[in-house]
């Protein structure tokens, strides 16, 4: 009778050691997450998505990703076009995890380990790669709206094929914003304005139309110096406040 109690409280001692150990061992990964295992020298082991997963001896969880689709943006600042202007271009696009696309190289450990500076990737191949399209570009190039759809879509191809052996599946891209110096948006702004009323002119009976370009002549030999280049009419300035000093 007290062997049988022995060996039943036994049995009782192994079973709740038994939980116990496998409560401890198990790791539930989040939904839309993925998971990377580590063992007890800090070598990668494993891949664990998203569920209940029961960690093997001396396996730890190193850190988890979320695998859903994220929206990332950022600014790449002084770009030189093809025409030597410096731009600077806010872009966004959107993104998502996968480690399955990391390729079994002798790297494959690390890039797993870099998933979780995901955004910090796609930013340097973002910069790398509109370094080198928008110097194919000029500036009046990249504010057409169909060049500047096939720039995004050419962008976006060779984005996801740089990305994609980083466990990175990118989407596409959008420019959103492509800053010019003021000198630069000043002179495009006056250029569409004069391209605009050129239209309109071209529109009204010959009569008017004479009238009016008369008229914007008229305007040009008046004010001839508010129609050159912020840096000559700067120039133009000094020179003035020079020759009235000297009298």
């Amino acid at each position: 009778m007290t062997l049988s109690l022995s060996l039943f409280s036994l049995f009782i001692i192994v079973v709740i050691a038994a939980v116990i150990y496998r409560r401890k061992q198990t790791a539930v990964i989040a939904e839309d997450s993925m998971a990377v295992t580590v063992n007890r020298d800090g070598f990668v082991k494993r891949v664990l998505p998203a569920g209940r997963h029961l960690l093997r001896p001396y396996e730890r969880i190193d850190f988890t990703v979320e695998t859903k689709t994220k929206l990332v943006a950022n600014r790449a600042g002084s770009i030189t076009t093809s025409d030597g202007i410096v731009i600077h271009i806010n872009w966004s696009g959107t993104y998502a995890i996968d480690p399955a696309l990391i390729p079994a190289a002798a790297n494959h450990s690390q890039k797993l380990r870099g998933l979780p500076n995901a955004e910090k990737a796609i930013a340097r191949q973002v910069d790398i790669h509109l370094r080198k399209l928008v110097g194919n570009q000029t500036v009046s190039a990249l504010f057409n709206p169909g060049t500047r759809d096939r720039f995004e879509r050419q962008l976006s191809l060779i984005l996801a094929d740089k990305l994609k052996a980083m466990g990175i599946i990118f989407n596409g891209i959008n420019l959103q914003v492509i800053e010019l110096p003021h000198e630069v948006a000043e002179a495009l702004n006056k250029a569409k304005a004069i391209a605009t009323l050129d239209q309109t002119i071209r529109q009204i009976d010959p009569t008017t139309r004479d009238v009016v370009r008369g008229a914007y002549q008229l305007d040009e030999i008046l004010h001839w110096d508010q129609y050159l280049p912020v840096p000559s009419r700067r120039t133009m300035k000094r020179l003035e406040e020079t020759t009235a000093n000297r009298i």
